[in-house]
């Protein structure tokens, strides 16, 4: 765990290109909610975008920022909650979680979700 002398560091990692970005130290009473968006710059799109707070302790990790990243769930810079997800109707999908399709951002088209588009 990184503790830094009454503060903890926490990572960043931009939800446009997924690299890492700047880490910033905290004080337990500035805590945020695990996988927290706070707008950084980002070093490798050279602009302000959203970031995922990452810390070593907690509900949210790295693994779990990837997996969001990679299935699509960040759209324009914020992540779509699950309950705004549209329903997925085929169950062996790598995009399916809990049956709701995580590919948010259409960049894969698998032809199996059922919602509000008619899709």
């Amino acid at each position: 765990m990184a503790y830094r002398g009454g503060s903890f560091l926490s990572e960043f990692y931009c939800v446009e290109c997924g690299r890492k970005g700047i880490p910033i130290l905290r004080r337990p009473s500035q805590q945020r909610e695990a996988g927290h968006l706070k707008k950084l710059f980002c070093l490798n799109c050279q602009k302000e975008t959203n970031h995922a707070e990452v810390r070593p302790f907690g509900s949210y990790h790295y693994e779990d920022f990837i997996e969001e990243f990679e299935k699509g769930r960040f759209v324009n810079g914020k992540r779509i909650p699950v309950s705004e997800l549209t329903k997925c109707s085929k169950s062996n999908c790598d995009y399916n979680k809990s049956g709701k399709c995580w590919n948010s951002n259409y960049s894969y088209d698998c032809g199996h979700r059922v919602g509000k588009e008619g899709i």
